[in-house]
């Protein structure tokens, strides 16, 4: 039960850092259009994903607790595309099959997903489709 509540606090972390930086990057963004506070989150992120990784497997301080509450929650909820880059990077050990199965389904799916719960939301809502 403690997993839960401190998987709940890190989030809570991490969405309120993820709006900060959406805050930070609005004066680049305005010079920059696609330099967008999701990139910056999203490659560091990635960058404190990998970090993080190589960290606790070489020497972990913290309970496994706090690890839960740092990773999943904190940084799965600053941003998931760190945990899609870090589960990437993690099965490249695995036959390239594997691996682009499931990028496939990572990207191509989702992306596909986004479409058809948009379509069908607006032909639900009377919108135009």
């Amino acid at each position: 039960m403690l997993d839960f509540f401190l998987i709940a606090v890190g989030g809570a972390i991490g969405a309120t850092l993820r709006y900060l930086t959406s805050i930070a990057t609005i004066p680049i963004n305005k010079r920059i259009p696609f330099l967008t506070g999701t990139v910056f989150a999203n490659s560091f992120g990635c960058l404190i994903a990998g970090a993080f990784t190589a960290a606790i497997s070489v020497s972990n301080p913290f309970s496994d607790e706090i690890t839960t509450m740092l990773s999943i929650g904190v940084l799965s909820s600053y941003t998931t595309f760190s945990t899609f880059s870090l589960e990437v990077f993690q099965r490249l050990d695995q036959p390239l099959p594997e691996i682009l199965s499931y990028l496939f389904m990572q990207l191509v799916v989702a992306i596909g997903l986004v479409f058809a719960g948009y379509s069908f939301t607006l032909h639900w809502m009377g919108g135009a489709a």
